[in-house]
């Protein structure tokens, strides 16, 4: 299933909270797991209109004082949810880049960076929530319009600040964006954190079959909606233009090359590849070579040149092709595996996912070689 962000008049974690709740994600479950891992806090959606429009609004409410939280609480609060694991990490990461982002513009070390929000509860929920809520909703590819550009100024722990906010520009970097007039926060870090944690790819518009839409408000008492659709794709294969990155790589450690690979797959890059070699003066190296969409072009080059320290980037573009895929699961050993369902000449096919079978050998004991004759038909049997 497809996601299709109409962002033009702007996007708050609120605001994607209280479309996904439009859509039909109920986020009570998501409730009792914060209280129940030490944070008493409601997710309270209700529907609203403005301007002859109706929409839906989240409001995040908690009771008692919060602790000032930095980057490592809120991981420590996200590790102790009975979530996913695939949701846990996209969570984790998202709220190091965002710590990365407020550390970048403050000149501060991201690790000292605090949360100002009431113990960050607000953005803990948010973050958490929109990568669940996209779980709930089975969806599988997000695309997202052109970025609204706005200006002005806001007043924040820090004092005053242009706008877009200074963390907001961070990770508005290497996402398009349309000039507007608006003078108030269209988008917020959190707004902004969830397009550069979750968008897969930007577009003027969707295209497939529209199933159904939701309208959701944010605080701002005459701010605009953000519109979410969902987009069952067309069932053939399209293309898409990627880039590929190569340099050659001489002077790092293997300890070194292993981190760069964890931080470009983390910065967006489709895949990281490196091919061992002979260089000049007989130095052992190899061919660095990343791929990356158009869209994350800038990001991922400049996150090769910081963790490679190569002096150079070859750069070329082509076109792929690409088959539609969604989410599904399959057994192994008597369990549930998340897997990738797509189809090759009209035959249905599902793989199942490295991380959920590595994380289901961590669980029963099991080596993966024994959990893949499993999903071949092999030995069934339930632990």
């Amino acid at each position: 299933m497809q996601l299709f962000m109409d962002c033009g008049f702007g996007l708050g974690g609120d605001m994607f909270i209280a479309g996904l709740a439009g859509l039909g994600c109920d986020f009570a479950p998501l409730e009792g797991m914060f209280c129940s891992a030490g944070i008493d806090v409601s997710i309270e959606i209700r529907s609203e209109r403005r301007g002859g429009l109706a929409g839906m609004r989240a409001d995040v409410r908690w009771t008692g004082a919060q602790p000032l939280r930095h980057a490592a609480q809120l991981e420590q609060v996200i590790t102790a949810l009975d979530i996913t694991p695939a949701v846990r990490g996209r969570a984790v990461n998202a709220v190091h880049r965002l710590a990365e982002a407020e550390g970048a513009v403050h000149g501060i070390d991201p690790r000292e960076v605090h949360f100002h929000e009431v113990g960050a509860v607000d953005t803990l929920v948010d973050i958490v929530g929109a990568f669940w809520g996209l779980e709930r909703l089975n969806i599988d590819t997000v695309v997202c319009s052109p970025l609204p550009w706005f200006s002005g100024t806001v007043c924040c722990e820090h004092g005053i600040m242009p706008l877009p906010a200074p963390a907001t520009a961070v990770l508005m970097q290497g996402k398009p964006v349309t000039a507007t007039a608006f003078r108030e926060e269209l988008i917020t870090p959190t707004g902004a954190l969830i397009v550069d944690s979750a968008a897969d790819r930007f577009a003027d518009g969707p295209e497939g079959v529209l199933l159904r839409g939701a309208s959701a408000f944010g605080s701002r008492p005459e701010g605009g909606p953000l519109r979410l659709f969902l987009i069952e794709p067309q069932s053939h294969r399209h293309d898409d233009i990627i880039y590929t990155l190569e340099t050659h790589i001489d002077h790092l450690t293997g300890e070194e090359l292993g981190h760069a690979f964890d931080a470009l797959l983390q910065a967006g890059a489709l895949d990281v590849l490196f091919t061992p070699g002979v260089m000049k003066k007989n130095r052992p190296g190899g061919a660095l070579t990343v791929l990356c969409s158009a869209e994350r072009l800038a990001v991922v080059e400049e996150a090769v040149i910081h963790h490679t320290h190569t002096l150079g980037l070859r750069r070329s573009r082509s076109t792929r092709v690409v088959l539609p895929r969604g989410k599904g699961t399959v057994q192994a050993g008597g369990h549930a595996v998340a897997a990738k369902e797509y189809a090759v000449q009209g035959r249905d096919m599902s793989r199942a996912e490295y991380e959920a079978l590595a994380a289901l050998a961590r669980r029963t004991g099991r080596s993966l070689p024994e959990l893949r004759m499993m999903l071949s038909g092999g030995d069934e049997e339930a632990d």
